[in-house]
């Protein structure tokens, strides 16, 4: 498609929540620690998230293309599937974060956990531990779907995540409906609030105050993302401040197969963003076999508009 769009102005504080919470410009942060404070060791303390590129994809080309990564959160308590044999960490968080450049737009499309994925299985059970290959193996899976490949994979269990919404001083988000539910933790009113880590993770969580259940949690997830960046924003940190997250960040990430320059790549192409030129969407799903959803006729012209340039316009 042709468009012709103002691209916003270029600021480094787009760049500095998305890796946090939705992996994709996780890379921005990352290459800016390395180049500013002298190399530090990757995943010299806790792991808060890993960053995996898929054998099968190729190089995500120029600058100006639209670029699409794989982001996940799973249900694991440890990295070590033997501290928990009894929580296989299921995906219960899926999105494919399409950034196109040119644009200065994104989308983030929100992928219920239930989705049928290739031989039946649901999308949430291809990866039952924090290995590399289980990550490519959910990256194929997700693309089989989606009809896009998907260059990297970021992966973030629970007590990480909440490890870095408190590293960043918190979220500001609008609640969008009463939320009250004992499993994950979220008793929260409509309007606005300040969360710390703890109710971040049970804002993005609860199903079990919604008719619809997962659906609405995806998208719920994909709102937190969206609030996180608007967040930092609004904070206008001093360039010291961001340099200070960016190091902080660089120390907590693992990778596997990606360079320098790959992470310098996906922090240009996150460069350009704004909140207000990304779009929230939640794959439109319907009862398949047994508990699995299959995607609906209204998704496969949503998808198209979608990998077409990773920009939703008719949705």
């Amino acid at each position: 498609m042709s468009r012709s769009r103002t691209q916003p102005r270029r600021t480094l504080l787009t760049l500095m929540l998305a890796p946090v919470l939705c992996g994709a410009l996780v890379a921005g942060l990352v290459s800016a620690a390395w180049l500013a404070l002298g190399s530090p060791v990757p995943a010299r303390a806790a792991v808060w998230m890993q960053i995996v590129k898929t054998g099968e994809a190729r190089d995500s080309g120029a600058p100006d293309q639209p670029f699409f990564v794989l982001a996940l959160g799973t249900g694991a308590r440890s990295d070590n599937p033997a501290d928990s044999p009894d929580d296989p960490g299921l995906s219960d968080a899926i999105h494919v974060i399409a950034v196109n450049p040119a644009l200065g737009a994104a989308t983030i499309l929100d992928i219920p956990r239930d989705t049928e994925g290739p031989g039946g299985s649901k999308l949430n059970s291809y990866i039952v531990s924090s290995g590399s290959e289980n990550l490519r193996a959910a990256a194929n899976a997700v693309s089989s779907v989606v009809g896009v490949q998907l260059p990297m994979v970021i992966r973030v269990n629970f007590p990480h995540f909440q490890d870095m919404v408190d590293a960043i001083g918190g979220i500001d988000i609008t609640i969008p409906t009463a939320m009250d539910d004992d499993f994950s933790g979220a008793h929260f009113s409509p309007g606005p609030t300040h969360l710390n880590g703890e109710q971040a993770l049970a804002f993005s969580r609860d199903r079990h105050s919604f008719a619809n259940g997962d659906l609405s949690r995806s998208n719920n997830q994909g709102l937190l993302i969206l609030a996180a960046l608007s967040t930092l924003r609004a904070k206008n940190p001093s360039a010291g401040d961001a340099v200070r997250l960016v190091a902080l960040v660089g120390r907590h990430v693992k990778l596997d197969g990606v360079g320098i320059s790959d992470l310098f790549h996906m922090g240009q192409l996150g460069l350009a963003l704004d909140p207000t030129n990304i779009k929230n969407v939640t794959l439109p799903v319907g009862a398949a076999g047994g508990s699995n959803l299959a995607p609906t006729a209204d998704a496969k012209s949503l998808l198209a508009d979608f990998v077409d340039d990773g920009v939703l316009e008719s949705h």
